[in-house]
């Protein structure tokens, strides 16, 4: 059984501007001008994708062991050629939490499921994709 397509409408606005808009009605700007950006430029849109994709699956599967995610970011780089086209040919993710309980090796496992098995996204790419885990702990004074 295969899922519904995904549609969106990419309208262009002025010189190298444009919005993104799906059938909801929700709106990305997208911009690739060099002065008064109003928006990510695609291949940045591309690396927080990879990051949300991931991170979805990650946040539930972290409330499924009914850990309390106080805070969590990532941050993500990517390695283009000097080149046209220029696709990313490698992608780091490094996933930093602050979730109490959460010992290394659950993080770790999460994020390889997140990164490679579960992210839609990221199976999109020819990317090679790596990542590293970081716990934060609340500093004792």
């Amino acid at each position: 059984m295969t899922k519904p397509i995904k549609t969106t409408t990419v309208h262009h606005l002025v010189n190298k501007r444009f919005v993104g808009v799906t059938p909801e009605g929700q709106r990305v700007m997208i911009d690739g001008e060099n002065d008064a950006q109003t928006g990510m430029r695609p291949m940045e849109l591309l690396l927080n994708a990879v990051g949300a994709c991931a991170a979805y699956d990650i946040v539930e599967m972290l409330q499924k062991r009914r850990l309390n995610v106080q805070g969590y970011r990532i941050e993500l780089s990517g390695e283009r050629p000097d080149a046209v086209p220029a696709p990313y040919t490698h992608i780091h993710a490094k996933h930093i939490f602050d979730v109490p309980g959460l010992d290394e090796k659950t993080a770790t496992r999460f994020v390889d499921l997140g990164m490679n098995k579960y992210c839609s996204v990221a199976a999109s790419l020819k990317a090679e994709i790596s990542f590293e885990v970081v716990l934060e702990t609340p500093q004792s004074d």
